[in-house]
């Protein structure tokens, strides 16, 4: 555990010496960062961001998932905060705000190892990709109504995809490989 946290403390540090991210407040009064310039993927969380960063680095797959919700007009906001159900990470609400769509995810930063919260996360992007595929998907509600036609109960309770399900194990399998690569350099 003191592994994870000094390494997200040195990735905080390191972020935040590169990036200049710009300030902005959401629909629902909430101070973000955004990972770049222009990023439609958010936190105002250090942890997360350094946590979306190594991913960006070290997975194909995320950087595809950042790179196709960052052509939408949405933004996805990602918190520290617990689920439930003992779940890591969590897609937990849409809402609009001046025609746009603000896709909420939660992640609990003390669960797992880096490379395996990196993975959640992806698996949540991937779900907020198949939330914009749908416009008609504004709200809550309408979340729900989807995920009971495209979904499946998963293992804790909640509504799950095969989509979103591999896309987590591809960044884990991606950011494993990239970090034993980049050990042996």
């Amino acid at each position: 555990m003191a592994n994870t946290r000094q390494k997200v403390a040195a990735a905080v540090v390191a972020v935040g010496a590169m990036l200049i991210a710009p300030h902005t407040v959401s629909g629902a009064g909430m101070p973000a960062v955004t990972l770049t310039p222009g990023s439609h993927v958010r936190s105002d969380s250090p942890a997360i961001l350094a946590l979306i960063q190594q991913a960006t680095e070290g997975s194909a797959t995320f950087r595809s998932l950042v790179a196709t919700i960052d052509a939408n007009d949405a933004m996805v906001y990602v918190q520290e905060g617990r689920c439930g159900h003992g779940v890591r990470a969590c897609f937990y609400n849409v809402t609009s705000s001046a025609g746009h769509r603000l896709l909420w995810v939660r992640v609990d930063i003390t669960k797992n190892a880096d490379w395996n919260l990196m993975g959640s996360i992806g698996h949540e992007l991937r779900h907020t990709l198949e939330v914009l595929d749908q416009p008609s998907v504004i709200n809550g509600g309408a979340m729900f109504c989807l995920y009971q036609r495209i979904g499946y109960h998963g293992t804790r309770n909640g509504m799950e995809t095969r989509a979103a399900v591999d896309a987590g194990q591809a960044v884990r399998e991606e950011v494993r490989a990239f970090n034993r690569q980049t050990k042996t350099e």
